[in-house]
């Protein structure tokens, strides 16, 4: 058995120590949330450093799931950031009930009781986000700090859908808002926050039309990224696009 260098040994652990009293490290904890029926999965990671910049909650897109998000969060973490990145019913590991099924019809059949239910999901995504702020809200450690939605595709609409009951967050991020409402485009401005739409120049043609409109009617920022990638797929074709988007948080938060 070959010995152990005890000075390195001593060095590795006066590291790691330091590591913990500078608060350099910040594992994420699993959380569960009962929302009626439903149990629902998420992360928490806390900030790291000595600053508390805000606190972000992070959404998935429809098929997608919580692990999309986790470069983010740990971004967010090292930028002084907490976050809480959550399985929306029917995906990832909150399919207590049932699960969303990306194959069944794009097309809403009020007479066909699979493609209803499989709709409902996506359609009381908002009530999933509801939860999530409330338990959020019940953290007294990250009590006054900004806060900041970051929703992907379906999730884009049903974050502000849950702004009805919560009332409006600091900040938005939408990525490839693919079903964003003329209605919610009204609410940008009058809510009196910033907001960023991110999207590729590459994507599905009725995007351009809500882009359209949402440029016509706010005047939210919005960022055309070349190449392609939908909602979160946008990270896997964008190198930096958590730390631009950070900065993003950064300077408007600030203001």
């Amino acid at each position: 058995m070959k010995r152990i260098n005890k000075s390195l040994l001593s060095t590795f652990i006066v590291v790691f120590l330091l590591g913990f009293a500078n608060n350099s490290f910040s594992a994420s904890q699993r959380i569960v949330i009962n929302n009626g029926p439903w149990q629902l999965v998420g992360d928490w990671q806390e900030h790291t450093g000595q600053e508390q910049n805000g606190v972000v909650l992070l959404l998935h897109k429809a098929a997608g799931n919580r692990s999309a998000h986790k470069r983010m969060a740990s971004i967010l973490s090292d930028s002084g950031y907490a976050s809480f990145r959550i399985d929306l019913r029917g995906h990832g590991e909150s399919t207590n009930i049932r699960v969303f099924d990306p194959k069944v019809s794009r097309f809403e059949d009020p007479k066909d009781p699979e493609v209803t239910a499989n709709f409902s999901l996506i359609k009381q995504g908002y009530l999933d986000i509801i939860a999530a702020i409330k338990w959020l809200k019940e953290k007294k450690e990250i009590k006054g700090l900004p806060f900041t939605i970051i929703g992907s595709s379906y999730t884009g609409e049903e974050m502000v859908k849950a702004a009805e009951s919560t009332g409006f967050a600091d900040a938005y991020i939408a990525l490839a808002p693919g079903n964003f409402s003329k209605s919610s485009i009204e609410k940008i401005d009058p809510s009196g926050k910033p907001w960023l739409f991110v999207r590729a120049e590459k994507e599905m043609t009725f995007i351009d039309g809500i882009f359209n409109d949402i440029r016509a009617g706010s005047k939210a920022d919005i960022w055309v990224l070349s190449g392609e990638g939908h909602a979160t797929d946008l990270f896997e074709h964008n190198a930096n696009l958590e730390e631009k988007l950070t900065g993003w948080l950064d300077q408007n938060l600030k203001k």
